[in-house]
């Protein structure tokens, strides 16, 4: 990055870092703002389409109705399983492989989500013939079928008590699965017994996948598993249950909203003398990943994440804080992510700059999907009430028709309390000595620049 090009970066990310600082009782100092705002379609900023991602990207746009969000969603998420479990970063003192699972949401076939992945896919292709992206294809169903896919070699003994190869197993743990049905896939865990939720959990984490049956001896060591959702705005809220959403199922994947972009009625590829030389740069980007290195921080770098990562780390109530919970975990992913495609084991804070702004269109995504939504149906009716003004007692047990308990009233009322979407105040009333409650809701200001 030349010198223009970082004091423009600084200049901009100190308007990012003033906005996160808040202040004023109608303010908040950390994620909560975006979340509490009117929901509005999110617009992904440049800095998100940095390097040789954003640069293939920019070559594809023009010749498909993708947007550039699916794009470049799909472009990180092969990248990162196509180098494996050899670059990796410190979380918490533990060696963590470089995983990126994004959920696309749209509308249908309308939003092009298929189209985006297939114009992906067709660049990795050209770049490795030999990329199978693994021996696992259709919809995930059960924990043991994804296990199945990366299986380690089974041994057991004949009838002559002489040790054998049962099953050859599976030796690239390599695994990328593009779940055009994530809405039927939710549909599956939703039942009850079934053991795909916890499983996924463990392979985002890069642990050793083993059923806990006494019969089953199956298992996958070292598993290296990228899980990227089509899904639709509809199929997802109807089918993330709130025990996905706060298990840790939800936040392990970054959700982003996506549309048709335009409209071409002849789309083709665009030229070979454009993206050739383009994916010679992702060649090399993936030769590189593929070596065994920790990808640590520039010095300046580090500064600029020690501003941030206080913000990244605030706890957001609500349906949408329960998809955001690990923000510093996916933004630590995705700037390596960025540097490694650089072919640089150092993050820069041009590659913090590019996670973050990437991470701020999933934020705006799950704003736009879940609102202020709380997850409990009489906070959620309370608290959209309360958009037309104050509420007494008696107006909240008006709302249900006098047919909800005043315990369960008063366990809905506190959840809002608690999450700081509501304060109560009690005020004096004239004649008789009498306490008048009021429940009002506590606006934030809509701030949009940064995160």
């Amino acid at each position: 990055m030349n010198n223009r090009a970082l004091r423009e970066l600084e200049k901009v990310s100190a308007v990012a870092l003033k906005e996160l600082e808040g202040g004023g009782e109608e303010s908040a100092t950390d994620l909560n703002s975006f979340i509490s705002c009117s929901p509005q379609w999110p617009e992904l900023d440049e800095p998100a389409l940095h390097g040789v991602a954003g640069d293939i990207v920019r070559a594809l746009a023009p010749y498909t109705e993708a947007d550039k969000v699916t794009l470049l969603a799909h472009m990180l998420a092969e990248y990162s399983c196509i180098i494996g479990r050899h670059s990796y970063i410190k979380l918490d003192g533990d060696d963590t492989f470089i995983l990126f699972w994004p959920v696309v949401v749209g509308n249908t076939s309308k939003s092009r989500k298929g189209s985006g992945a297939k114009r992906i896919r067709r660049i990795y292709q050209r770049l490795d013939p030999n990329w199978t992206r693994g021996k696992h294809s259709g919809s995930l169903s059960s924990g043991e079928g994804l296990i199945y896919a990366v299986r380690d070699e089974e041994w057991g003994e004949n009838s002559k008590g002489e040790r054998v190869l049962k099953d050859e197993g599976v030796q690239d743990k390599r695994l990328y699965l593009v779940q055009s049905e994530f809405g039927a896939m939710l549909r599956i865990m939703a039942r009850d017994g079934n053991s795909l939720s916890g499983y996924i959990r463990d392979a985002w984490d890069g642990e050793t996948l083993k059923p806990m049956t006494k019969g089953n001896r199956i298992q996958a060591t070292h598993p290296h598993i990228v899980i990227v959702g089509h899904v639709t705005q509809a199929e997802l809220l109807q089918n993330l249950t709130n025990t996905e959403m706060s298990n840790g199922f939800g936040n392990r994947f970054a959700w982003f909203c996506v549309k048709r972009s335009k409209i071409l009625p002849f789309a083709e590829d665009p030229p070979e003398n454009l993206t050739e030389p383009l994916i010679e740069r992702l060649r090399r980007a993936v030769q590189f990943g593929k070596q065994d290195q920790e990808v640590g921080m520039i010095k300046e770098a580090r500064t600029w994440w020690e501003a941030l990562y206080a913000e990244l780390s605030e706890s957001i109530p609500g349906l949408a804080g329960s998809l955001l919970d690990r923000a510093e975990a996916q933004v630590r992913r995705i700037a390596a992510l960025y540097a490694l495609m650089d072919c640089t084991s150092n993050v820069e804070v041009e590659h913090i700059y590019a996670a973050t702004t990437l991470w701020k269109y999933s934020v705006d995504s799950v704003k736009y999907l879940y609102g202020d939504k709380v997850g409990d149906s009489i906070s959620d009716t309370i608290l959209d009430a309360l958009k037309k003004g104050p509420l007494s007692d008696s107006d909240v047990s008006a709302l249900f028709g006098g047919n909800v308990s005043a315990t369960r009233l008063n366990k809905a009322k506190k959840l809002l309390i608690d999450q700081k979407r509501i304060f109560s105040r009690t005020e004096q009333t004239t004649g008789r000595p009498k306490k008048y409650g009021r429940l009002i809701r506590i606006k934030r200001k809509n701030r949009n620049k940064s995160i």
